[in-house]
């Protein structure tokens, strides 16, 4: 039986390897500190960590939503407990939504 918050194998593949890329965006935004490089940094600097800051948000405005602690669980890939299948199910249709 299909659940309210199923989606497409491929669809889901492609909302967890975007939020399997949360680590390196929080390591991008840290690192873009604009004084780093040639040029004009603090502006090249300014919108790499606004881009990153709103991945970063997304994903986690979206567990915030669900429930709190499914953001070690989308963001790192690690095996999900029983309790929060729901949830993680929930959480990526609701990505779904927002990303679409």
């Amino acid at each position: 039986m299909k659940s309210e918050y199923s989606l497409s194998k491929h669809r889901f593949y492609e909302l967890k390897h975007f939020c399997l890329q949360y680590p390196e965006w929080k390591a991008l935004y840290f690192d873009a500190d604009g004084w780093s490089g040639e040029g004009d940094t603090t502006s090249r600097d300014g919108i790499k960590r606004a881009e990153m800051a709103s991945y970063i948000h997304l994903i986690e405005d979206c567990c915030k939503l669900v429930n709190e602690r499914l953001l070690i669980f989308v963001a790192t890939g690690v095996p999900i407990p029983d309790e929060l299948q729901g949830d993680y199910q929930r959480f990526f249709w609701e990505l779904s939504q927002i990303r679409n």
